[in-house]
């Protein structure tokens, strides 16, 4: 039987602190006939690779993959899904947790997703998009007990996205294999998930934000902040501009501002939930925490968004925090 979905975990050294956290999250659902795990060491050095495929034989429902060399993100990715089976993929990058129920919510908003839509976001704690939610000052552990009520909670909703984050996307497999998967000309990373999203929209498919499913993400665990690092945003960020001119890069606050604009929307026409009230609460402190540092940017925001200020919490969206 073909599982709905195939789940692709890419990791690159430091297997303990990243993989392998990543992957124990993953072991509720390995005995699932619907979802398929495989995980890939990406070229590492540094005894990460062994640490794997040991990993893998204590847990062989896992397919293992090993790459000689470092395939990068987009290379990486591709060629897990050339090995995957599912009718979705879920690209995972390494430094990811799942909490209690993530893939069986998931899987729920799979079955009622509309045909044209392709692609699906999760809400995380740390996202350059709308995909993030935000709670200042909340520890891992809060945020994957934020998650569970999440999924315990579902408002059935899904958000709109001018671009997708990749530490965690799904992707309808016959879409993925049309584009071409991830472009590898992106080289070790940075920008392949701004250019594959731009990509999908042009081929006429939607891509949203799922705001029933979460995924911790610890954020920057396998490329640091380098001068190197720095220099291969530049370079992408360059390549993109020329395979997209009319690209917008768009300010996190301004996919944030996108939702709380869709959730208004939902109030409005008579739509609303204790469940949309929580998620609401947990992006309406973002506009301020956003906010432009200069005087008259930040005058004209506050100004911009007073109206998505002036609703007080509801009860459900504290237990959501």
């Amino acid at each position: 039987m073909q599982p709905l979905l195939s789940l692709i975990v890419l990791g690159f050294r430091n297997f303990d602190l990243t993989t392998r956290v990543c992957l124990e999250s993953l072991v509720p659902w390995l005995d699932d006939p619907a979802i398929e795990v495989l995980v890939i060491d990406n070229g590492s050095s540094d005894g990460s690779a062994q640490k794997t495929t040991s990993w893998c034989a204590a847990h062989p429902q896992v397919k293992c993959l090993l790459s000689d060399t470092n395939r990068g993100f987009a290379g990486g990715m591709n060629w897990g899904a050339e090995r995957a089976r599912g009718q979705w993929l879920l690209l995972i990058n390494n430094d990811t947790v799942f909490p209690k129920n993530a893939l069986d919510a998931l899987r729920r908003v799979l079955h009622e997703v509309p045909p044209d839509v392709a692609m699906l976001g999760p809400v995380t704690n740390v996202a350059g998009n709308g995909q993030r939610l935000w709670q200042p000052g909340a520890t891992h552990e809060q945020w994957l007990q934020i998650g569970e009520w999440l999924h315990d909670h579902p408002s059935r909703q899904l958000m709109p996205a001018y671009r997708c984050d990749f530490f965690c996307i799904a992707i309808r497999r016959d879409v993925w294999n049309e584009l071409g998967g991830l472009d590898p000309a992106f080289g070790l990373g940075y920008y392949e998930d701004f250019d594959f999203s731009l990509r999908l929209a042009q081929a006429g498919y939607r891509q949203l934000i799922t705001e029933d499913v979460f995924v911790l993400h610890l954020g920057s665990a396998t490329f640091k902040t380098s001068n190197s690092a720095k220099a291969l945003m530049k370079r992408n960020k360059g390549l993109l501009r020329i395979k997209h001119p009319e690209a917008r890069f768009l300010h996190t606050r301004l996919g944030n501002l996108a939702v709380l604009q869709a959730y208004m929307e939902l109030k409005e026409a008579g739509q609303w939930t204790p469940a949309l009230e929580a998620r609401r609460q947990l992006r309406i402190g973002a506009l301020e925490g956003d906010a432009p540092r200069s005087f008259f940017k930040r005058w004209f925001w506050k100004r911009k968004t007073a109206r998505f200020r002036n609703e007080k919490p509801s009860g459900a969206a504290q237990s959501a925090s």
